[in-house]
């Protein structure tokens, strides 16, 4: 009966998930029980198809963008812009939680039954498995960093995290797993990855497929998260020495970094804009503040100049704008890892590679200058500072802003205004209601 039962979920979640955009050469087939090869990779494409866009979401509760006040209706974003998440209006755009673990059943059938595909070389059956192991993590470390409290190591064994699932069970419920066991099993999905996966890196249009690098690329990143600045930047180092390229700005201004296209891209999976910010939106004063509008030349790249001192975003606008992973993360990871370590030359020397194809020659050499006079502490400002121009839009800045200084934020809209102070409780995302109703062992 679980095994019906198993395959019945399956299917209606297959019905859920919506076509992938064209550029993915992406055919998923209709078939409800797998047992070849092919077979296995249709259902990881629908998973893969399924991942949510919450990223662009969360982009409303950062310092990226301020309500465009004369927007005729901005009832679905508004409550989320002012951090309130209690008694919202009907409208509002709800954050994923469902469709996450969703992603996870595909995985978890795949990493259950892939090695029994009746058909395919073991090799093909070994990276399929393991692009299944990465996808089931990064479901968890999105889950966990949006519904679970930011890693401390000094409390990520009793800090409430998110359920952790593991296997097919349509009656299960689970309770939230500690924020360090969720972490733990990542790392563990990871490592399992790592023993399967085969294909160095995926061509371009299939690149929204995890391969070896992408897989050490997250690795990377969790490291990060958890403030092991040595395994994180021991990894990303790793990295690059098998993909260094940076999209060379100042050769060519023409296409940008983050698109799946781009020399930088590793894994072109998520989609981390959406219509709803650029029809609702401008860029905020802040974010606007932090360039040099004619020296940076992602300035150019990234917004459009509206009038009146008024910014629209113009990044992320179409479909070759997904993006989960890129060289240039390797780069500020390995920079802010240093720098936390005190080897504050190596920091520098990071932080400078990626400026030299960002900045215009004159001003680069300038900012070599100023970096170079920076302490300990003014260096790791400045790479943060850098993530914050970098990345602009791409999802990286409410997580950003969680794993450090969670530092106060304030928003108005009209006659309203809010505060996200310093610390917020806000900063982590309550479970949904239909969570907590469908699971007794969830709360708020």
């Amino acid at each position: 009966m679980k095994k019906i039962n198993r395959y019945i979920a399956l299917l209606l979640a297959v019905v859920c998930f919506s076509a992938c955009d064209d550029y993915l050469d992406v055919k998923p087939k209709d078939r409800l029980i797998p047992t070849t090869t092919d077979d296995f990779r249709a259902l990881l494409t629908s998973a893969y198809n399924g991942v949510p866009a919450d990223k662009a979401r969360l982009t409303f509760r950062t310092d990226e963008l301020k309500l465009d006040n004369n927007a005729w209706d901005l009832t679905q974003v508004q409550d989320i812009y002012l951090w309130k998440d209690v008694n919202q209006s009907s409208n509002t755009l709800l954050f994923s939680y469902q469709s996450f673990y969703k992603v996870i059943m595909y995985a978890n059938h795949i990493i259950d039954a892939g090695e029994d595909a009746t058909e395919g070389t073991s090799e093909e059956i070994d990276q399929i498995v393991g692009e299944a192991y990465l996808l089931r993590a990064l479901m968890h470390f999105n889950l966990v960093n949006q519904y679970g409290l930011a890693y401390n190591a000094a409390t990520a064994a009793t800090d409430r995290g998110v359920p952790i699932s593991l296997k097919i069970d349509t009656e299960a419920t689970y309770a939230a797993s500690s924020v360090g066991k969720v972490y733990t099993q990542i790392l563990a999905d990871i490592t399992s990855a790592l023993n399967k996966i085969n294909v160095d890196t995926y061509e371009e249009g299939l690149n929204y497929r995890f391969s070896r690098i992408a897989a050490l690329a997250f690795q990377s990143r969790v490291y990060l998260y958890m403030n092991d600045t040595e395994n994180a930047r021991a990894t990303a180092l790793e990295v690059l020495k098998l993909k260094a390229d940076l999209q060379d700005l100042v050769a060519d201004n023409s296409l940008s970094a983050h698109k799946y296209n781009s020399v930088e891209s590793i894994l072109a999976l998520e989609e981390v804009f959406s219509y709803e910010i650029g029809g609702s939106s401008f860029v905020s004063d802040k974010l606007v503040g932090m360039y040099d509008q004619t020296n940076d030349l992602r300035f150019a790249l990234y917004f459009t100049d509206n009038g009146g001192g008024e910014f629209s975003v113009n990044k992320g606008t179409d479909a070759a704008s997904k993006c989960t992973f890129r060289t240039s993360e390797m780069y500020l990871t390995i920079a802010e890892s240093a720098a936390k370590l005190n080897d504050l030359d190596q920091a520098k020397n990071y932080l400078n590679q990626l400026k030299a194809k960002r900045l215009s020659v004159d001003f680069y050499n300038a900012e070599v200058l100023r970096v170079a006079t920076l302490n300990k502490e003014e260096l790791i400002a400045e790479i943060a500072n850098e993530r914050y121009r970098e990345f602009a839009f791409e999802g990286h800045r409410w997580f950003d802003l969680r794993r450090t200084t969670q530092e106060q934020i304030i928003h108005e809209y009209k006659t309203e205004s809010a505060t996200l102070q310093v610390g917020d409780p806000r900063y982590t995302l309550r479970f949904p209601d239909e969570a907590i109703n469908n699971n007794p062992n969830l709360s708020n």
